[in-house]
């Protein structure tokens, strides 16, 4: 005759700790795995960006993509649809300028970040501000295409890189501190204040409320408060170079030629971290700080 055995609590409670266990150890590496994968993406994504702003000088002689394609406080709606949005600004940035050489918005998400921080405005066109305004990667645009008096952005020509694959072009970006969760569409270099104290005709982007959220220094982290840093999920960023290729950085080696280490916020009126070295900045167009066509 056939009988039948049920487990036995003991047995059901070493069988549930057993998987207790087995959860334990494997979830930390599904979660790394994931991230890694996001990691991966996010690079693939910078990469991207990079060669789409390198096959735009190709078509417009050689010169960088502009960091904005007309006036920074222009609302006069040049597309009509997009005055339906009640958008503040409508300037195209580099991110609608090399959209025919990428056609997919989609890159300028980092995946380890998320659209969903990036939302600010609503509607068929909504898009113009979500990521042509506020994608989660920005541009080296104080070398590479410097703010004029604040308004409109000057054209480089990428014949006057001295390093190209160690000239920083894209990387992670974040709109300061009054809105951590939003992407911009500029990065600030590190010594940004620095750079444009004696140039009165150049201007970086900063929130208007904390002075050292213009540049960087590792005490307090405020590069983190700046547009350089977003969310930090990989431990790094991934930087897209002049030359095309692309890898992940740490802070401090973005920071290279720079006191980083050892900078304070607000610290006079440079802000935090200043170029010590200029053979190591990873910044600069030609070599100097001299480059921004002023």
């Amino acid at each position: 005759m056939n009988t039948r055995r049920a487990f036995t609590l003991v047995e059901l409670l070493v069988v549930i700790a057993i998987i207790a266990i087995l959860a334990a150890i494997l979830f930390p590496v599904f979660a790394q795995a994931k991230l890694a994968a996001k990691k991966t993406s996010s690079l693939s994504n910078v990469k991207q960006v990079t060669l789409a702003a390198i096959m735009y000088q190709g078509d417009f002689d050689d010169n960088m993509v502009l960091f904005l394609g007309g006036h920074y406080g222009d609302t006069s709606c040049p597309v009509a649809p997009r005055c339906a949005d009640n958008l503040a600004t409508h300037t195209p940035t580099w991110v609608e300028l090399t959209q025919p050489y990428i056609k997919s918005l989609a890159m300028m998400v980092d995946p380890g970040v998320g659209d969903g921080f990036g939302v600010y405005s609503s509607g068929p066109n909504a898009w113009f501000y979500n990521q042509n305004r506020l994608p989660e990667y920005g541009y080296n645009y104080l070398f590479l295409s410097p703010f004029w008096q604040c308004d409109t952005a000057l054209s480089r020509s990428s014949t006057s890189a001295a390093k190209p694959a160690e000239t920083v072009m894209f990387t992670t970006s974040r709109s300061f501190e009054v809105h951590k969760d939003r992407g911009f569409f500029g990065s600030n270099a590190p010594g940004a204040s620095q750079i444009i104290v004696p140039a009165p005709n150049a201007c970086i982007f900063y929130d208007g409320i904390t002075l050292g959220s213009t540049d960087w220094s590792n005490f307090p982290l405020s590069h983190q408060t700046s547009t350089v840093r977003g969310y930090q999920p990989y431990g790094g960023a991934p930087v897209g170079w002049l030359d095309g290729h692309a890898k992940f950085m740490s802070d401090s080696a973005l920071a290279a030629g720079t006191d980083y280490g050892t900078a304070t916020a607000n610290e006079g009126p440079t802000y935090g971290a200043v170029i010590t070295d200029m053979n190591k900045y990873l910044w600069s167009l030609d070599g100097t700080t001299n480059d921004l066509g002023l």
